[in-house]
């Protein structure tokens, strides 16, 4: 399976997941399938408010196993982690995106913008074509391809 395949897979598994995640009362961040040597490697990323504990992690990852093995969408063998999101958390897709409007987040552009190339705001909107941020107040937007590096940010305790 190369790269196409995965995605395909990916937004597969999206559509049966988020379904299970929204029962749950849990918000469906990412799914992502990677080859690691001879295995599939399938990442489900949640969140809440709140955050996630182990238990929850664990019925969860317990539930989906379920409806893959019953929808039979993976033929090989593969591996199933599910995760929150940690403290560092870096964003990929839009839907990751989406799912922390709201939230304060890092950026790294690839170019600078007006002398900066690290922007910190709070992410107020995001799509297929790129996000919009609230800096002090200015709301900016960026086209994905402009963004390096998109975390979300939290303020040190100290």
């Amino acid at each position: 399976m190369h790269g196409d395949a995965l995605k395909d897979m990916e937004r597969r598994l999206e559509e049966m997941i988020e379904p299970i995640t929204d029962e749950a009362g849990l918000s469906l961040v990412s799914v992502d399938v990677e080859r690691r040597g001879r295995r599939l490697v399938v990442t489900v990323c949640l969140d809440r408010e709140g955050g996630i504990d182990v238990d929850t992690c664990a019925e969860i990852s317990e539930e989906i196993g379920r409806h893959l093995d019953v929808e039979g969408m993976i033929s090989e063998s593969y591996h199933l982690e599910v995760e929150s999101p940690g403290l560092q958390r870096v964003l990929r897709k839009p839907r990751e995106y989406r799912c922390f409007t709201g939230r304060e987040v890092e950026i790294v552009l690839r170019q600078a913008f007006e002398g900066r190339q690290k922007i910190r705001g709070l992410l107020k909107h995001a799509d297929e074509e790129g996000i919009a941020v609230l800096v002090d107040d200015e709301e900016i937007s960026f086209p994905y391809q402009a963004l390096k590096k998109t975390s979300l940010y939290f303020e040190p305790p100290w």
